[in-house]
């Protein structure tokens, strides 16, 4: 996924730049969360995107939630963590299954703090396959 950074170093997914650009020429980018309208059937979307080193690990990760599809993924070294929106917007990981997180970054954080130097594990490995 394309990123780019606005003035405050937070990170914009392509669609969201691409459209801002089209409609309005030099929308200014608002802490995460915007617009993206076609025709009357505007929706709100929020994105999360992040790539970082924590302790010592490379962490990346994003999110998008709307009405119809929300969705998120997360890696940890480049292996898959598996990840799931709760119902109130929260974020758990296989990881840490029994606690909640508001963003997929802390999530994904606590589950770096939680492996140590292991890998997550596979999602087919977590259901016994």
């Amino acid at each position: 996924m394309h990123v780019h950074r606005d003035g405050s170093d937070k990170a914009v997914g392509r669609r969201r730049f691409l459209v801002g650009g089209l409609v309005g020429g030099g929308v200014a980018v608002a802490a995460g969360a915007g617009l993206i309208g076609l025709g009357s059937s505007a929706q709100a979307v929020t994105l999360e995107e992040f790539d970082e080193i924590y302790e010592g690990r490379r962490i990346k990760g994003w999110a998008v939630k709307d009405a119809d599809d929300p969705r998120s993924e997360a890696t940890v070294d480049g292996d898959a963590l598996h990840v799931m929106r709760n119902g109130d917007g929260t974020f758990t990981t296989s990881v840490n299954h029994y606690e909640s997180f508001d963003s997929l970054k802390t999530a994904t954080r606590h589950a770096v703090d939680t492996l140590g130097g292991l890998r997550p594990e596979t999602q087919l490995a977590h259901h016994g396959r």
